[in-house]
């Protein structure tokens, strides 16, 4: 069976930004386990606490609300879960959109002073594309 690391939160942990988790349907997880083993991860977690000021792109840094440089804190997350795929073969990565971390398709960010979701992924997700991870947004799941 084929192992897949996935957006912690996405499982139930409550390990977002805000303390809170986003749940996947249990139909999706199921469908999900039944194709791969699946190693949860929060990149975000693993070098900031729960809960934290949420953070945005801004350029290419990451900052938090209260304007704090977050930047080196999201990649240190983001190397070790290349440390972790590498060490235990894993090659699909299972994002959770929106995310400044995990985002495959969209993500959060200021432009211009306004928030938005641009379309670029996250520094993890980003990360792992590069070292040659495959990439499966929450979307794709449903369809």
């Amino acid at each position: 069976m084929k192992k897949a690391m996935i957006s912690e939160c996405m499982l139930g942990v409550a390990c977002r930004y805000d303390g809170k988790s986003k749940p996947l349907d249990e139909k999706i997880l199921e469908k999900l386990k039944e194709k791969y083993e699946l190693i949860p991860f929060c990149p975000e977690s693993f070098s900031l606490p729960t809960p934290r000021p949420p953070a945005r792109f801004i350029g290419d840094r990451i900052i938090d609300i209260n304007g704090i440089d977050k930047t080196a804190e999201f990649l240190a997350g983001a190397r070790e879960a290349l440390r972790i795929c590498k060490e235990n073969n894993i090659k699909i990565f299972i994002g959770k959109e929106k995310s400044p971390s995990c985002g495959v398709k969209k993500t959060s960010a200021y432009v211009n002073g306004c928030e938005c979701k641009c379309d670029a992924p996250g520094l993890t997700s980003k990360l792992l594309k590069e070292e040659g991870i495959e990439l499966i947004s929450e979307w794709d799941l449903f369809s």
